[in-house]
């Protein structure tokens, strides 16, 4: 269903708008592109180019580290250790370790090649040790998440907690060669992400379940009152009214303009730096007791 609609797309931008998209913003395993490019929607002489959501991108991090930790499960490294376990890749370590490839994808929007510096600057940062520091590569300004040159910036002298064993980094490091290619990195250029779309699908799926089989009446109808709510929130509704010849009354419009409030009242509360912290704090939670649990099996066994 999504590659018809996106091939539909495509296939009739010229009739309709005289335009030709040459850009495709997706997530890695689309299969919509590929079904565009095959099908040379727009001839042999004007080709479509690939762009990666930085979104999905970013996840991929913690994707191939946690497939990493299920292969490498009740093997020994060369210290004589798992690669999961306390002060080690654990499921907490992942998400820090999936946030820092993000910021050095959005904080190097300008060229590859600072991409992956700051890329490998995560891999040395999590080798460094009070002895042997690596954070010529980190990031230096007021903001970085580097403690080490948080200190260093206040005059302060740091001593290394959160450093990663030398042979747990190690067998991370086809991860990071992966994930700072600079094929990859070039398509994350543009700094996009597909948040938008996923928003509106969610606001579609809330009228008109996945799960659900519908006529098409049904689904056009919930698809363009979403797309409506959407762009302009409930009040777009009182204009659908008036469309129709009704006029609404005043309970009406108080209700939908209510609405629209209590929306934008809950996204400013979801933004909130405090309510972000407590749902970073609640999946940390999660993820440590998830590793604890992880920690008992392999202990039985």
């Amino acid at each position: 269903m999504e590659v018809a609609g996106a091939l539909s797309i495509f296939q009739r931008s010229q009739s309709l708008y005289n335009v030709r998209y040459t850009k495709y913003l997706g997530d890695g395993d689309s299969k919509a592109f590929t079904s565009i490019v095959e099908n040379k929607v727009y001839g042999d002489h004007c080709s479509v180019e690939k762009l990666e959501c930085i979104g999905h991108v970013m996840k991929r991090m913690g994707t191939r580290l946690r497939r990493l930790k299920t292969k490498m499960r009740g093997q020994k490294l060369s210290d004589g250790k798992p690669l999961c376990g306390r002060n080690r890749l654990t499921e907490a370590e992942i998400d820090r370790l999936q946030a820092y490839y993000g910021l050095a994808i959005r904080r190097n929007l300008s060229s590859v090649k600072d991409m992956q510096q700051a890329i490998w600057a995560i891999f040395l940062h999590k080798l460094s040790t009070d002895e042997k520091p690596q954070h010529g590569f980190c990031p230096s300004d007021s903001d970085t998440w580097c403690k080490f040159k948080k200190a260093e910036l206040l005059g302060e002298t740091y001593h290394h907690k959160n450093s990663l064993p030398l042979d747990v980094v190690e067998a991370m490091r086809p991860v990071f060669r992966d994930l700072a290619n600079p094929e990859l990195l070039k398509k994350c250029l543009h700094g996009g992400t597909q948040n938008p779309n996923e928003s509106v699908n969610n606001v579609i799926w809330s009228r008109v379940p996945k799960k659900t089989f519908v006529q098409l009446e049904v689904l056009s109808l919930g698809t363009y009152d979403a797309v409506s709510s959407f762009n302009m929130g409930n009040v777009s509704k009182l204009e659908i009214l008036r469309k129709m010849c009704i006029e609404p009354g005043d309970y009406t419009v108080q209700a939908m303009e209510c609405l629209d409030k209590q929306r934008l009242l809950r996204a400013k509360y979801y933004c909130l730096q405090k309510t972000k912290e407590v749902r970073k704090e609640k999946r940390l939670k999660r993820k440590k007791e998830d590793d604890e649990l992880l920690k008992n099996a392999d202990n039985l066994e």
